[in-house]
């Protein structure tokens, strides 16, 4: 089934690290269509010809991926609005308006100190009420990985990213996917992983993803995201992906990130990470 990706473009370096992932990672027969997206400064007269920048911007990155890639020119359309002041909230409104399968940003990699102060569009998506998975790519390895690291445990949030998985992989039999469980002995009651990863691999398998292309990974753990990020050290996984429970933004979690999603968005490297609430 075709896939119709929201790709996000912008004047700087890490518009490539988008579009490079989505050819590193899709192979022919091409079953993506891919709608790249600019969103140029709010209309004024200091802003005179951004909007043509902007399209320029996306003729030139569209003309790259014909080049690079196995995708026809049929496949990839381009878009380019003015902004209104909140550029992630335009992203926000036109994944929704489009019905995409996946919005798509590049990311730059931070400091320490500058994750404090992140005010990338990037870290501001993350906190906008949206019902698409964002994916989020940083400059990516120069042996591009193939597998998925699907993080999954029993809340809703994560077998909706489950599915998202098995909905992108289906029919994409170059991918495997490995299934971790951070298991926390110390939590009491909690469902186990066989449990979880019995309903887990349900969604991938109801999407076609046959058993032989998927694993399960078992580490214990009281810190969900170190765990992770030291499975991805061991191997290069093209994607990780997580659900995203909802709340809000508080003052200590702008300094001192808590959710698991936003942990991954900033120390996360050279895999993409898929995120679905």
């Amino acid at each position: 089934m075709e896939k119709h990706l929201l790709v996000c473009v912008r004047a700087d370096c890490t518009a490539s690290y988008a579009v490079r992932f989505i050819k590193n990672f899709f192979h022919s027969p091409c079953d993506v269509r891919i709608t790249l997206f600019n969103v140029a400064p709010p209309k004024s007269s200091w802003s005179k010809g951004a909007l043509g920048k902007g399209r320029k911007l996306l003729e030139e990155t569209r003309q790259w991926f014909i080049d690079h890639s196995f995708c026809a020119e049929s496949h990839i359309d381009i878009k380019s609005i003015y902004s209104r002041g909140n550029t992630a909230r335009e992203i926000v409104q036109e994944g929704h308006k489009g019905m995409y399968d996946a919005v798509i940003l590049g990311r730059q990699s931070q400091s320490v100190l500058e994750e404090f102060f992140d005010y990338s569009v990037g870290s501001k998506v993350i906190w906008e009420e949206v019902d698409f998975p964002l994916w989020f790519c940083k400059c990516p390895q120069e042996i591009p990985g193939k597998d998925v690291l699907l993080c999954v445990d029993e809340d809703a949030p994560s077998q909706r990213i489950a599915d998202h998985v098995g909905f992108v992989l289906g029919d994409n039999p170059n991918h495997d996917i490995t299934m971790l469980h951070v298991h926390d002995s110390r939590e009491k009651g909690a469902a186990t992983s066989e449990d979880i990863f019995e309903i887990t691999r349900q969604h991938l398998e109801d999407n076609g993803v046959a058993p032989e292309r998927i694993k399960e990974l078992v580490v214990d753990g009281d810190d969900v995201a170190k765990a992770i990020l030291e499975q991805v050290a061991k191997k290069p996984y093209a994607a990780v992906a997580a659900g995203r429970g909802k709340h809000d933004k508080t003052a200590i979690e702008k300094l001192f990130p808590r959710s698991l999603s936003v942990k991954l968005l900033h120390q996360l490297e050279g895999a993409a990470l898929w995120v679905s609430r």
